[in-house]
């Protein structure tokens, strides 16, 4: 995850059982198997890891509200070089297309392999696929309904996905996993006002749940509403006030909201829960630039690029270190994380 998304974020799996209303306190959970935290109730099985996902530069395409305008949502959610927040899998959007070099046998050859793996690897899913025709099944369920949309979701295949949570809400509309799932995979498609009516509807059923209200806070920046999206993330941290996805993604909406230095003390705050987390250095660099702290800058943006070199990259293009341009300083630290990756 980075401040400034540049590709979607692998899909992970979403809920295959139903939300209670007890609060999900690991947003890094990934199935009702791993244990919880101690002193932690233990979360919702199944549940969809979280991820957080920065804001764009600039509010999606035909956003219907949108007060500060930011820039518009890359493609889908991996943000940016980092994968892991999203928290919300962010809508696919088209990166603008890259001239194709003259072909050669030589890459050709090497692509075969690489699509070999990815037709094995979607076989392999697949084979969770009911192979009968869904209309001749007598006895489908809901839950039956929602497995298969999760298969679906998991390979990219958001339009089927949502097809077959449509089918699952039909028969349990009290089935929380299929709506927030639902809004996921909306999500993924662009369709923003259907995604945020889901997730309002998860939160109607399930109160308690810390990802639906990250998810839909995320939502609300991309869309320029910060007020709204802010109300969002206060609401998942009242329910689980360490998780530094929530707090970064905070961070993300007071850093477009043009209030850095507030933006600044919550990427930090984020450090000290998880000072691994390469996104909330990153904003942290951000936000001390928009200050004119050049050091203090540069010392998280270096943090970030070695936790996770993709981020010098995203620093050589991101219009907010624009005060760092030309400094010798920052010059020397994008060529040398450069050239580590």
């Amino acid at each position: 995850r980075s401040p400034h998304p540049a590709a979607p974020p692998p899909a992970t799996p979403p809920r295959d059982t139903e939300a209670t209303e007890a609060p999900p306190l690991d947003h890094d959970i990934a199935g009702e198997d791993q244990p919880a935290p101690a002193g932690e109730p233990p979360p919702a099985p199944g549940k969809i890891p979280v991820e957080a996902v920065d804001a764009p530069d600039a509010p999606p395409p035909e956003a219907p509200v949108s007060p500060a305008a930011p820039t518009p949502l890359p493609p889908a959610v991996e943000p940016g070089p980092v994968a892991g927040i999203p928290r919300v899998p962010p809508p696919e959007a088209a990166e603008p297309a890259a001239v194709a070099p003259e072909s050669r046998d030589d890459e050709t050859d090497a692509a075969e392999p690489h699509a070999a793996a990815l037709d094995s690897e979607l076989a392999e899913i697949l084979e969770d696929v009911p192979s009968t025709p869904i209309s001749t099944i007598a006895s489908r369920n809901a839950e039956s309904y929602l497995d298969e949309g999760n298969v679906y979701f998991n390979v990219g295949q958001y339009g089927l996905a949502i097809e077959r949570y449509n089918q699952a809400v039909s028969l349990d509309p009290s089935l929380v996993a299929a709506y927030y799932n639902r809004a996921n995979a909306l999500t993924r498609n662009g369709a923003y006002d259907e995604a945020l009516a889901d997730y309002d509807r998860a939160l109607e059923l399930a109160p308690g749940d810390a990802d639906a209200f990250n998810n839909r806070g995320m939502l609300h920046l991309y869309r320029g509403d910060y007020k709204t999206a802010l109300s969002d993330f206060d609401a998942a941290l009242a329910i689980d006030s360490q998780d530094s996805t929530v707090i970064v993604n905070r961070g993300l909406a007071l850093l477009h909201d043009a209030r850095p230095a507030d933006a600044l003390k919550e990427f930090v705050r984020a450090i000290t829960v998880e000072p691994r987390d390469a996104a909330a250095h990153y904003g942290a660099g951000q936000a001390a630039a928009a200050l004119n702290d050049r050091g203090a800058a540069l010392r998280h943006l270096s943090q970030a690029m070695t936790l996770d070199p993709a981020y010098s990259r995203e620093a050589a293009a991101d219009p907010r270190l624009v005060s760092l341009q030309g400094d010798d300083a920052f010059i020397r630290l994008l060529r040398d994380r450069g050239a580590r990756q």
